[in-house]
């Protein structure tokens, strides 16, 4: 056996080295698919309180969610469907659509995004 150990780091690195950049890619394209659902979520919830609000319309509300989904996802947020819908004494706007990952080497994968949001209209009501 030799006493020599030079090089021995260097192999114990090329060993590790591609777990770590797995775990590391991993963990950034997981924040990132949390942050687009969290976007989608807060887009669905501003356009339904905007369409309840009083002297709005669904337009507006739907309007609203397509813009909070541009700011927060960029080009990606043009992809996703809004539909707004009077329930009556409520409004919902739904959003939905596909988030594309940037996980290297890899084309093509997307992962399925969708919110609902539904907010009683805002307007005066009769006394007691």
């Amino acid at each position: 056996m030799h006493a020599d150990e030079s090089g021995q780091g260097t192999i114990e690195l090329a060993l590790v080295l591609p777990a770590l950049l797995v775990a590391l890619v991993g963990s950034v394209q997981l924040a990132l698919v949390q942050h687009a659902g969290s976007v989608v979520h807060t887009a669905t919830a501003e356009g339904a309180r905007l369409a309840a609000a009083e002297g709005h319309t669904l337009l507006e509300g739907a309007e609203r969610t397509r813009a909070v989904l541009q700011a927060g996802l960029g080009q990606a947020g043009s992809g996703f469907s809004v539909r707004a819908e009077d329930r009556g004494g409520a409004v919902a706007l739904e959003a939905s659509g596909r988030y594309r990952l940037f996980i290297p080497w890899v084309r093509e994968l997307h992962v399925a995004l969708e919110s609902r949001s539904e907010v009683l209209r805002e307007g005066l009501r009769g006394g007691p």
